[in-house]
């Protein structure tokens, strides 16, 4: 078992959340966070963040970012949604 507590881990602190489920309910199609959200294992889908090369880390982030702008804009409205986005 690989520790969570990594200089990795903390940097890329803010993908967590989006790694482990949507925040927002159902993702949309295109998400790239789906494949995390197969391994049903919370702590498998946050160990990805330090097999993931940090190029993709920051793609992951912009892709999120903009997914959460389009939210809060009302420019489309999730699925299915767990909890209230902030």
């Amino acid at each position: 078992m690989s520790s969570l507590y990594t200089e990795k881990i903390r940097q890329n602190a803010d993908l967590l959340v989006p790694i482990s489920e949507c925040p927002l309910g159902d993702p949309i199609t295109e998400c790239p966070f789906i494949p995390y959200y197969a391994m049903k294992d919370e702590r498998k889908q946050m160990e990805q963040v330090e097999a993931i090369p940090q190029k993709e880390l920051d793609e992951l982030r912009k892709f999120h970012r903009a997914c959460m702008a389009k939210y809060r804009s009302g420019e489309w409205k999730p699925t299915n949604p767990k909890r209230k986005a902030m």
